[in-house]
């Protein structure tokens, strides 16, 4: 284990994510039905070039999260994802989006403090345990029952209710997938290649890997085509470390402190990055300007400005990390 090549790795793919993610929303919000997500509006999509650049951009960053994890622990190199927040309102300024505001500004602090306190407190983790194959593969099985049954349930609600119900869910199979990441990669260290394809114990990760991918990677578009950034993004991006940082700790053994004190300062780190992500989701909200609309009906509400930053993980088998 080696923070000191995890650790680069990590922000290098939260700068490639946050990148790739802009041009995505943007490319689901003109791909987009009037009613919002939809198969044909999924359809449209993986046709545009524009968007299977940024994919391309997303696998890309998988790459670099996989290096990440495979040098770092879970409960480490997760939570980096939060960091694509500052680099797509950057990104989105260059391509033509709003000009950053005070209020954008506290936004990144938000996230830059809650993360660094987060990391802070955590110090440097024990090496993670493979468990068990059959551990592994009810935790698949849980996240994805668990991921679709809430995405089946929302249907017909409101965009903001869908939106974030969406990014919540994507954000956990994302969490998991580096959870797998974690797994698969400690497994190769210890049995080499061969280790992944002989046994149970290696192929579930693998598998797993697809699965929670897949699955999240099609929640992700369906949250960018609803278009309610101010719901979308602190949900997945709550969600994604929350689930990788449980799940490390939990399957795979990677100690972090947990006592009182320590829980209620983790609490307030997350605080802070969700209210960051809140921010910056809603960039065009100014300060002592008007809000922005309130989402009343179910399928003609007025979305956030495709030009706002956006931050779902990454679409990739992290894949992302979502990376």
């Amino acid at each position: 284990m080696s923070l000191a090549v995890a650790v680069p790795f990590g922000l290098a793919s939260a700068v490639v994510y946050g990148t790739s993610i802009v041009v995505q929303h943007r490319v689901a919000q003109e791909q987009a039905d009037d009613c919002g997500e939809s198969a044909a509006g999924l359809l449209r999509l993986v046709k545009h070039p524009i968007f299977l650049l940024a994919i391309a951009g997303d696998f890309l960053g998988f790459l670099l999260q996989l290096v990440a994890l495979s040098t770092g622990p879970v409960v480490v190199i997760q939570p980096l994802v939060v960091l694509m927040l500052p680099v797509s309102l950057l990104v989105s300024f260059l391509m033509g989006g709003h000009r950053p505001r005070f209020g954008d500004y506290v936004g990144v602090l938000g996230v830059l403090g809650g993360l660094a306190v987060f990391l802070a407190l955590i110090g440097h983790p024990d090496e993670p345990v493979v468990p068990k194959s059959r551990y592994l593969a009810m935790t698949v099985v849980c996240v994805l029952v668990v991921a679709i049954a809430l995405g089946l349930a929302v249907i017909g609600r409101n965009r903001t209710i869908r939106g974030a119900m969406y990014g919540a869910t994507a954000g956990a199979c994302f969490g998991t997938l580096a959870m797998l990441v974690d797994a698969a990669s400690e497994r190769l260290a210890d049995r080499g290649v061969g280790g992944l394809f002989d046994s149970p114990r290696g192929l579930i990760p693998i598998v797993g890997m697809l699965l929670v991918g897949t699955t999240g990677m099609i929640l992700t578009q369906m949250s960018f085509q609803v278009g309610a950034l101010g719901a979308t993004l602190p949900a997945n991006l709550a969600a994604d470390p929350l689930t990788a940082v449980l799940l490390g700790a939990l399957v795979l053994r990677e100690h972090i402190p947990f006592d009182a004190v320590h829980v209620v300062l983790y609490v307030l780190c997350l605080g802070a990055v969700v209210a960051g992500a809140v921010r910056l989701a809603n960039p065009h909200e100014d300060d002592g300007g008007p809000p922005a609309e309130a989402d009343t009906d179910t399928d003609t509400d007025t979305d956030v400005e495709a030009d706002a930053p956006t931050g779902p993980r990454p679409t990739s088998p992290q894949p992302q990390a979502g990376g």
